[in-house]
């Protein structure tokens, strides 16, 4: 139900000092897990993604063990992390488009960010905590799984020789699944900050990924496989950052610090966006 204008009593007193935008974030990330379309997404984003991945790794560490009584082996390979965190971002774009674009328009259309600023907050508060509330979502799919994966194929390198170049590729590949999770959650926050109809909001991020993508398959087949054409799609420029950060023998044809770059400033003016928006919200404080 929407809450009227005239039902609605402006708070003019003290803002809370600390801590309004974890309430916002926290009771954000409850109401999202709450919807059973999110569970059931879950549940089928797990089963493709980390507990798949755990089978790969009990599979990697088994058949190592059988390939190491035939002479040394080498470190695991870091293009495991790489392949993986392109999976994580398909996931995670997956669970936004079943929730979470409705982050800020669906407060446009029914009026509710009046009851938020009815209570002692901030613009800042309700920013973060919307932001906040996207970011936890997101890293069920994303941060959370790379802390189990990464966190299981360490124990099974634990006495080797391998496991503190294991523990650093752990570590970069935890880092990227929380920047490619800010990333999405900046662009989505823009996204659904741009208009009342959630709706449009989701085919607008299907847009963002599928239409690049599209492009980079075409750029792709033009240059006979040049490697410019992965900086088109934001799953490309995941993979050639990832890569750059953990591969050895890592080699770009053109300037590989585009790939960062382009996913900062996408995620950045997205998280603009969102900031313009609520800055221009009228009879709050």
């Amino acid at each position: 139900m929407a809450i009227h204008d005239q039902d609605y009593v402006r708070y003019d007193g003290p803002l809370r000092e600390s801590g309004a935008w974890w309430v916002i974030a926290w009771t954000g990330f409850r109401t999202y897990l709450g919807f059973g379309r999110t569970k059931l997404t879950l549940i089928v984003l797990w089963l493709v993604n980390p507990l798949f991945f755990l089978g790969l790794v009990f599979l990697e560490y088994v058949l190592r063990g059988q390939m190491g009584q035939m002479g040394d082996l080498d470190a695991p390979a870091a293009s495991y992390i790489t392949g993986y965190l392109q999976v994580e971002a398909f996931s995670l774009a997956v669970l936004f488009m079943a929730r979470g674009c409705g982050v800020i328009s669906e407060d446009l259309r029914y009026r509710t960010f009046q009851l938020y600023f009815s209570k002692p907050i901030s613009r800042a508060d309700y920013a973060v905590g919307k932001f906040g509330s996207l970011f936890l979502l997101g890293s069920l799919v994303t941060v959370l799984p790379s802390l189990i994966v990464g966190g299981l194929r360490l124990a099974f390198f634990f006495q080797t020789d391998f496991f503190k170049g294991l523990l650093a590729q752990v570590g970069i590949g935890v880092a990227l699944s929380i920047f490619i999770t800010i990333v999405f959650c900046g662009i989505v926050a823009g996204l659904s900050s741009t208009t009342e109809r959630t709706g449009y909001v989701v085919l607008s991020w299907i847009g963002v990924l599928l239409v690049p993508f599209i492009l980079q398959g075409i750029v792709y087949i033009a240059t006979s496989g040049a490697d410019m054409a992965s900086l088109w799609s934001l799953t490309g420029e995941l993979k050639v950052f990832s890569d750059m950060l953990l591969l050895d023998d890592f080699a770009f044809e053109g300037p590989a610090w585009l790939a960062p770059s382009i996913l900062i400033v996408a995620g950045g003016a997205g998280i603009a966006a969102m900031i313009r928006r609520i800055s221009s919200l009228e009879g709050v404080a």
